[in-house]
């Protein structure tokens, strides 16, 4: 949808409220409210990558290094070690480096082709780009595990050939490949997913090497590819923001200046690349969240449909913090001849996984054009969302041309489609102003697309969705 709505929500569910005393809310520009998508994540790039850059190693310089930082970031309340990749126990020595354990780059750094020494004449310099000194995605990690991990893109294993019992490596499925993978353990992919996501916004201007393209992509937005971003919304709605991960924001933010917003705001994901991109992000306001739907579509147009003959089109609807059903309804004239189904939908069902809904258009004998609207009401909505039904019923007799097989809405796992019209004459197909034979979901980014044909009696086009 191109329209954009806003909803003002809280930002943390009630009991964290508590936890997030340290984090200051003037941290973050009212500039970024409305905002979504792109334009949000970029608005937090500008604010995040401009911070301080601690000294690399077990020394301090300027008064501070990265163990200096691990101490107050990854310290547990017997004053171990934190450590997300083993179940063995480290302490922190009085200075330096825990015994046993590596300095982690959770993204790895070859990813953006940072090598060791790149000058070396302080700790400082140590490396060339600011990510691979960032206390947000650096870690303290059992040496052990640090090198089974190596460079390996994040993922589900399928085959491990290193288990210790947190940290899992081995072979597994990545945009449709078997690949080598590491997986942390279920309590840490939610720390891990949002290191990344912080990652790719602080430093979204980076150009990826060839290790990354598993998971990033070489743009500014999304900066994840689909299987990426598939698997990092997976593990961060899976594994909530825990106390540990505040700390540790709160920690590092005191040495660098800087913070991860999608630990003190994790609902900006949403925002950015989940389900509401279609609205804008407001910070925490009354303390209520506000029941919303949205659909994928906002126009159905059946095109030209003859007399006796039918045509339906299927679109999504999700919906947000509904706690009552949700009633569909089509009303002004020529109401009977569209009929959608289901009529009543369920609050939880929308609020969980959303609904596939299908209107059918039956037309009666008279011809000519047909508009109606699609209402959707409900006790806890403020107010109704409408959308527009089109269509235009023609003689029997004529010949009007209609594409055939072709669906609303894809997955990219999908198969490819022949692109055929229901009549048999010479045609010419494009898929975003490009010549095509078939409509091929692999090929395309998540998103609308739309595909067109061309003949001697006429052209038409049809807008299809690809999720993930």
């Amino acid at each position: 949808m191109n329209k954009r709505y806003t909803m003002i929500i809280t930002a943390l569910c009630g009991m964290w409220f508590s936890l997030l005393a340290d984090m200051p809310r003037d941290y973050y520009p009212n500039t970024l409210e409305g905002t979504s998508g792109a334009e949000l994540k970029t608005g937090l790039h500008n604010l995040l990558k401009d911070h301080r850059r601690i000294a690399y190693g077990s020394s301090n310089y300027d008064g501070a290094c990265t163990w200096t930082v691990f101490r107050e970031s990854d310290r547990r309340s017997n004053d171990k070690v934190w450590d997300m990749y083993s179940n063995y126990s480290y302490s922190f020595p009085q200075y330096g480096a825990a015994k046993g354990m590596n300095i982690e780059h959770s993204v790895p750094k070859s990813w953006w082709g940072d090598a060791a020494d790149y000058d070396g004449t302080t700790p400082l310099t140590r490396f060339q780009y600011d990510g691979s000194y960032d206390l947000h995605h650096l870690t303290p990690a059992d040496a052990n595990a640090n090198q089974a991990k190596s460079n390996y893109p994040l993922g589900e294993v399928v085959t491990p050939s290193f288990d210790n019992g947190v940290s899992k490596v081995g072979t597994g499925y990545a945009n449709g490949k078997a690949t080598n993978l590491f997986e942390p353990a279920d309590e840490y992919k939610g720390d891990f997913a949002r290191m990344y996501l912080y990652f790719v916004t602080c430093y979204q201007d980076y150009s990826w090497k060839s290790s990354a393209t598993t998971m990033f992509a070489q743009n500014t937005y999304p900066t994840l590819n689909a299987y990426g971003l598939s698997l990092l919304l997976k593990w961060h709605r899976q594994d909530p923001v825990s106390e540990k991960e505040i700390n540790r924001n709160n920690a590092v933010y005191s040495f660098q200046g800087n913070r991860n917003p999608y630990i003190d705001y994790p609902n900006m994901v949403e925002y950015i690349w989940g389900d509401s991109i279609d609205y804008g992000f407001y910070f925490s306001g009354g303390g209520q969240y506000i029941p919303s739907i949205s659909c994928n579509v906002d126009h159905i147009d059946f095109g030209s449909t003859g007399e006796g003959t039918s045509k339906s089109r299927q679109f999504y609807i999700k919906g947000r913090n509904l706690t009552a059903p949700v009633n569909v309804q089509i009303m002004n004239d020529n109401s009977g001849e569209f009929t959608v189904s289901p009529s009543t939908l369920s609050a939880d069902v929308l609020n969980r996984t959303g609904i596939n809904l299908v209107v059918i258009f039956s037309p009666e004998a008279t011809t000519g054009e047909r508009h109606v609207t699609l209402r959707f009401s409900g006790d806890n909505l403020e107010s109704s969302t409408d959308i527009p039904l089109s269509a235009t019923v023609l003689p029997s007799q004529i010949t009007y041309l209609e594409i055939l097989d072709l669906k609303p809405s894809y997955k990219k796992s999908d198969s490819p489609v022949l692109l055929r019209l229901n009549s048999d004459v010479a045609v010419k197909w494009t898929v975003d102003g490009v010549t095509a034979t078939h409509f091929t979901p692999a090929n395309l980014s998540p998103g609308m697309h739309t595909v067109k044909f061309t003949t001697s009696a006429g052209s038409g086009k049809m807008r299809v969705q690809i999720v993930e």
